[in-house]
Parts: C-alpha cells; sequence; structure tokens
C-alpha cells in the first residue's frame, strides 16, 4: 500500500543528520533520478532550502519506498532503467495516492508528457534545470495543497522552462 501525501514531521535528512529540533522541514521529499549527480544536486538544494529529503535511484525503488514510508512530494526523472518516471506517476495515481509529483526531463520540448501522465503531475521541469527552478516548483506544489483543495483543481500542469 503507497502511503499517502503527509504533513512535514521532524526527522532525518538527506545528509543523514537531525533537522534542527526548532526548525521544522517544510516537506517530506523523494528525489528519483538515475543519474547520481543530478539525484544529489537536487537532495543537497532541497534540503539547504528547507526539505527533509530522501532519495531513490531508479523507479523501482521509489515505489518500494513510496510503500514503506510517507512522502510529501515525488520529484523524478521521466527517462530511467527499470521504471520510467510516467511509470511511477500511474501508480501512483492507480494505487489512490495524491502525492505531488514533479517532473524533470530533456526531451519534453521534443517529447511532450503523455496526456494520462501530464494531468497527474503538478509540474514540468526542463533539464538542464536551475535549482531555484526545482526549489520553487516543490514550494508551489506544497503551498497548493490545501486541506480543501487538491493541488491537482489548482494546477495540473505547468511547464516551467529555463
Amino acid at each position: 500500500m503507497l502511503h499517502p501525501a503527509r504533513n512535514p514531521r521532524a526527522s532525518h535528512a538527506a545528509n543523514g543528520s537531525n533537522v534542527s529540533a526548532t526548525r521544522r522541514p517544510r516537506g517530506r521529499l523523494l528525489i528519483v533520478d538515475d543519474d547520481q549527480d543530478i539525484r544529489e544536486l537536487h537532495a543537497r538544494v532541497l534540503t539547504l532550502a528547507g526539505y527533509e529529503v530522501e532519495t531513490a535511484d531508479d523507479g523501482i525503488s521509489a515505489l518500494e519506498r513510496l510503500a514503506e514510508e510517507p512522502f510529501d512530494l515525488v520529484v523524478t526523472d521521466r527517462h530511467m532503467r527499470a521504471l520510467s518516471g510516467a511509470n511511477i506517476v500511474l501508480a501512483l495515481r492507480s494505487a489512490g495516492s495524491d502525492i505531488p509529483v514533479i517532473m524533470v526531463s530533456g526531451a519534453l520540448a521534443a517529447k511532450p508528457l503523455p496526456a494520462a501522465v501530464a494531468r497527474e503531475v503538478f509540474a514540468a521541469l526542463h533539464k538542464p534545470t536551475r535549482t531555484a527552478e526545482v526549489v520553487s516548483a516543490v514550494a508551489l506544489a506544497l503551498s497548493a495543497k490545501t486541506p480543501s483543495i487538491g493541488f491537482r483543481t489548482i494546477r495540473r500542469l505547468q511547464y516551467l522552462e529555463a
């Protein structure tokens, strides 16, 4: 069973250190990318922005983590070995999860997201992304999630271009 999105709580950051007891994390994120450099860059930047960050190096590992632990948001690469970001989105939605997903891809201009996936992601970012774009998209997605209005009713897809 996949965990639904949940409220932020203090725990461990991406580097394994405790989040400050005086400053609660802004949200718990799962970063999924088979490129280690990009995965670590996103994790580092989002941790510095105040988020609690975990990582997975492929879609299968991501779905296993999502089944075991609650997260507030997923940032995923589109094209990966084993299981694509699009398949992660479709698996989450078919399991009833409304966790916001931000898709990152270098091929959005040449090959847009399929309609079934585009309807289910909060934002699609073009690679290479600027770190500020990633932080901004995460903040927007998490702020759009309110108890009375789901993120998908506010914004189904937002293309943020570099």
